[in-house]
């Protein structure tokens, strides 16, 4: 699924059970997830929100069995848990296991899973591998949320002054766009 093909969803009100996203876009992977949390609702952590990391993985299966109190579904969030990606050794021996039984829990309980909880995942990368072979099976919105490209950027730019009733030259926004990258970079260095 395409950021763009999200966005449009979200702006009509659409939710999905099942998101996994991932990418280098982190602005946009957090204003997406943020219109998922505003169109779910209240969220009362630990009756209707739980969110999960790789400290807390192995309680993954039991939030999702957990039904919310006095709520239709449950926001579970988990993030930057590894699970995606198919190096483990630095993970420990008990991740590799957890990480199976999740992926197995997930397949074999996938409609269960959809009915009670809306689950968002959020990974920084992803490889092919069992994971998300098992996500793609059972019908997660998959989404690599990649570096955005300068046409990509002056047209939200463009929509966004737009929005604020402000007249702005390609040109200029292309300037802005280039200075404000030209100043991350020194921040990373």
């Amino acid at each position: 699924m395409t950021v763009e093909a999200i966005e449009k969803e979200l702006k009509e009100g659409k939710l999905k059970e099942i998101y996994l996203f991932y990418g280098e876009e982190t602005y946009l992977m957090e204003t997406c997830t943020k219109k998922i949390k505003k169109l779910f609702g209240e969220m009362i952590k630990g009756i209707n929100y739980v969110e999960i990391d790789d400290t807390n993985l192995e309680q993954l299966i039991s939030n999702l069995q957990t039904p919310s109190f006095g709520y239709p579904k449950k926001l579970v969030l988990v993030k930057n848990t590894g699970l995606f990606k198919r190096e483990v050794k630095k993970k420990g021996a008990g991740f590799q296991e957890t990480r199976d039984k999740i992926g197995k829990y997930v397949k074999e309980n996938a409609e269960q899973i959809k009915q009670d909880n809306l689950v968002i995942f959020i990974e920084e990368s992803v490889d092919k591998g069992k994971m998300l072979s098992c996500f793609e099976e059972i019908g997660a919105s998959i989404c690599n949320f990649e570096y955005q490209k300068l046409p990509n950027i002056i047209a939200r730019l463009k929509a966004i002054c737009k929005a604020y009733e402000v007249n702005i030259e390609d040109s200029t926004l292309k300037y802005f766009v280039e200075c404000v990258r030209s100043e991350f970079a020194s921040f990373n260095e």
